[in-house]
């Protein structure tokens, strides 16, 4: 029984799929939404921020509240509640770190499909999670979610 899902998502259609996907497959998990706010191009500073962090880490979480408005009201739409959160790094790295720190049973993941030979079958994002997850992935293609 999965008891806790994991929804990474970026505003996108696949990730709009997704969690709609989740919350009418798995009604009575606890499902988080993860928003990782990727490096804007100004931020080149490795490792330890720089002086102008706390603008950047101000910017990061207005574009993450800003993105997960949309998760909350689709989630609302569904009748369910969830947590979200946002970290801020690149995806791929970010998401397969927060299965390694919480307590999550699955997750479900849109893919949007971004053509090159590699990944024909997925993006690039959920390539990297399917590979490295320590815990089941469901993918959600946008037709397959939508459909009722």
């Amino acid at each position: 029984m999965t008891r806790r899902v994991l929804v990474p998502y970026d505003g996108g259609e696949p990730a709009d799929a997704a969690l709609s996907f989740a919350m009418r497959e798995c009604p009575d998990a606890e499902i988080t939404i993860l928003h990782v706010v990727e490096p804007f191009p100004d931020h080149t500073a490795a490792g330890t921020p720089g002086p102008h962090w706390d603008e950047w880490r101000d910017r990061a979480e207005r574009y993450a509240d800003e993105t997960l408005e949309r998760a909350r009201q689709i989630a609302s739409d569904h009748d369910g509640a969830v947590r979200t959160e946002w970290r801020y790094g690149r995806p791929r790295n970010e998401i397969v770190e927060y299965l390694r720190d919480e307590p999550v049973d699955q997750v479900v993941m849109g893919s949007h499909n971004q053509g090159s030979v590699s990944r024909l079958i997925l993006g690039s994002v959920a390539e990297a999670v399917v590979r490295r997850s320590p815990v089941p992935v469901t993918i959600v293609r946008e037709r397959s979610a939508s459909a009722e």
